[in-house]
């Protein structure tokens, strides 16, 4: 991933924040942002996670990424489990799979007995640890952390401390900020200082406090350990006992590092572990093969280690305890299936959340009142089609609205680091836009079935099968130009509830009286072609609709990812 002269301002117009960073992230690289609060560290790790775009330069070769906010919010009409399910399906996951690896990685962070609690009843701790586990069960290949240990309880920090140890091992790249300055001390690959608006090189913090483990194995005399260690630990072999080798290392690499010896070719038989709770002084190492002394260096940021293709060790069990690692000779690596419809997953979430929340019940009992005031048994069949439509178009803002504002925004970037931010925005309005043509569909067969195919003054037959294509066609322009002006009346265009709501209802009133708007011409044709009997199908209002609403769905996919 590659960063060249990229700048961030507040809003269009605002202050810079950033400006001209340039930055490499190496893959298997595990990357420190340091600064003061307020300096735009988290603004950096948006524009990683692709959550927000750049104002000026470029920013190319973005992995699959996922991201964990500071906060998240628990306003969200799941459950745990239901939640992780559905977010691993938006990043590719098929329904089975997103099950399992969400039991598993609450299991990992002590909250398994809480998968089927409602996040709205979830503590701040438990509802941070559902938001690191939706980041991590998708095995991302960029992971960006803002805060992430931030109201975790020790046990669970450790945890996501081997996480992150793991997806680096397993080529991943890992940025994070904390303020805990002790955080993964002195196992970033790579640091940078953020001051100034520009980034800098920061000399990462030595890794000599917290807990340490020591490792005993046995391998061929004079063996050479496997390339590219993580964590650089300290490699002692015994002088009497060529076969034998000693190394210490942080807690949060002892599973890499273990990983590494058990699955060298040949492999290495670990005799013993043994945790060090206090920072150990550095001995005299001896290289890896047992010549020179000194320190193993530390692995470049992408060094690969001799096999990866091996078995994953035993998960560690509580903080700092190093649990048995089982030997299996050789490991099967997970398959990499093909992934769902990304799409088809974000409509499916997006229409979850919008039908637990029950707000679709509002423009429901509105579209619901307006048809029960207008429409009446034995009516002229193309009026009662006509004004149907009508009544659809401000119930179809309403519902994109919704769909488009739903989410609280810390879920909002979570989704759109995801899959991006256009993509997130597309996917809402789509989901607005469904529920509307059922909307409309179902008002139209209401009318069909009450209503009187018959012209105004009940003289002339009205065919019925093009008087229902005419009536569906014309609820699907009312439905378009709905969902573009609940498009545009709210977030990312307008941002205050105020403004939006009062712009909503502006607009739908426009969309149905302006000349020249799609669907006042669709309904116009229906209400002239009662008054003779005759069936004018909307083709060329609908062909309209579909222009406007599919422009103003690309303008503001765009601005989204602008000012989200």
């Amino acid at each position: 991933m590659i960063l060249r002269g990229v700048g961030r301002r507040y809003g269009l117009r605002g202050p810079w924040v950033l400006r001209g960073l340039d930055l490499e992230l190496p893959a298997r690289a595990l990357v420190r942002i340091e600064g003061p609060n307020g300096i735009g560290k988290s603004t950096l790790l948006r524009l990683l996670a692709g959550i927000d775009a750049p104002t000026e330069g470029s920013l190319t070769d973005r992995p699959r990424t996922a991201y964990v906010p500071e906060r998240f919010p628990a306003a969200l009409p799941f459950t745990a489990a239901g939640y992780l399910v559905h977010m691993g399906r938006v990043h590719g996951l098929p329904t089975a799979e997103a099950a399992v690896r969400a039991q598993e990685w609450l299991a990992r962070f002590g909250a398994s007995g809480h998968a089927r609690t409602p996040l709205a009843e979830l503590s701040k701790g438990t509802s941070q640890k559902v938001a690191v586990a939706q980041s991590l069960l998708a095995e991302p290949d960029l992971l960006v952390l803002d805060e992430a240990w931030t109201g975790l309880d020790t046990a669970a920090r450790d945890e996501l401390d081997r996480a992150v140890a793991e997806r680096v091992a397993d080529g991943a790249t890992v940025v994070f900020v904390d303020h805990d300055p002790k955080r993964l001390a002195g196992a970033a690959d790579l640091a940078y200082r953020l001051e100034d608006r520009t980034l800098t090189p920061a000399a990462d913090t030595p890794g000599d406090t917290g807990p340490h483990v020591r490792i005993e194995a046995t391998g061929r005399p004079s063996a050479a350990l496997p390339p590219g260690l993580p964590g650089a630990p300290v490699v002692e072999r015994d002088a009497g006992n060529p076969a034998a080798v000693r190394l210490t290392t942080t807690a949060a690499h002892s599973d890499t590092v273990l990983h590494a010896l058990l699955t060298a070719r040949p492999p290495w038989h670990v005799t013993g572990l043994s945790q060090l709770p206090v920072p150990v002084p550095a001995p005299v190492p001896a290289a890896a093969d047992g010549a020179a002394a000194g320190p193993m260096p530390r692995p470049a940021p992408g060094a690969v280690p001799a096999d990866t293709a091996a078995p994953v060790p035993e998960r560690p069990g509580p903080a700092g305890a190093v649990a048995p690692v089982r030997e299996t000779g050789s490991r099967t690596a997970r398959a990499v299936r093909p992934p769902v419809g990304v799409t088809t997953a974000l409509i499916r979430y997006q229409a979850a959340t919008l039908a637990r929340s029950q707000r679709w019940l509002a423009p429901l009992l509105l579209y619901a009142a307006v048809l029960g005031v207008g429409v009446r048994a034995g009516q002229p069949l193309l009026d009662s089609l006509g004004y149907a439509a009508a009544a659809l178009l401000p119930a179809a803002a309403w519902l994109v609205r919704l769909c488009v504002t739903q989410e609280p925004l810390a879920a909002r970037t979570v989704t759109a680091a995801a899959v991006g931010p256009s993509r997130a925005h597309c996917a809402s309005l789509l989901t607005g836009l469904g529920c509307a043509l059922a909307l409309g569909a179902a008002g139209a067969g209401i009318v069909l079935l009450i209503s009187e195919p018959v012209s105004t003054d009940h003289t002339v037959a009205v065919p019925l099968l093009p008087a229902a294509l005419a009536g569906l066609l014309a609820a699907g322009c009312s439905a378009l130009l709905g969902t573009a002006v609940g498009a545009l009346c709210a977030r990312p265009v307008l941002h205050r509830h105020g403004w939006s709501l009062a712009a909503t209802v502006l607009g739908a009133l426009l969309a149905l009286v302006t000349d020249g708007s799609p669907a006042k011409a669709a309904v116009t044709g229906l209400v002239s072609g009662s008054l003779t009997g005759t069936v004018r199908v909307p083709l060329l209002p609908l062909a309209g609709a579909l222009a406007v609403g599919v422009a103003v769905a690309a303008l503001t996919s765009r601005i989204a990812a602008l000012r989200e």
